[in-house]
């Protein structure tokens, strides 16, 4: 049975919202990890919830570094701790938050009306 351990990323990126999300989204599946959940606020934010054994955290690190999502420096640092020997044992339990940065307005959804 593995461990569990919680892993907080996050990033920003000025790249398309929907094309980073299709990267991101690959590159966490390349990584042997599979997603769990997520959750779209507007268009300026997705958070991206994922499960992974800790043997792929390098992977993991490599393949977001990839995408062009500049990762902040504590999300980088939790990455790199892929070379503690003691994490190999445990399974990964992660979010990934991703900012889009643009001056585009929110995203307006049209709300049917409810009968009654």
């Amino acid at each position: 049975m593995f461990k569990q351990h919680f892993l907080r990323l996050d990033g920003f990126t000025k790249a398309e919202r929907i094309q980073m999300t299709a990267h991101v989204s690959e590159a966490i599946n390349q990584a042997g990890a599979w997603i769990t959940d997520f959750h779209l606020y507007s268009n300026i934010l997705t958070c991206i919830n994922f499960e992974l054994p800790s043997a792929n955290l390098d992977k993991l690190a490599v393949s977001l570094q990839e995408t062009g999502l500049h990762l902040s420096q504590e999300s980088l640092d939790q990455l790199m701790g892929a070379n503690d020997s003691t994490q190999k044992e445990k399974e990964l339990v992660g979010t990934l938050q991703i900012t889009f940065v643009h001056n585009q307005p929110d995203l307006l959804r049209e709300v049917p009306a409810v009968p009654g």
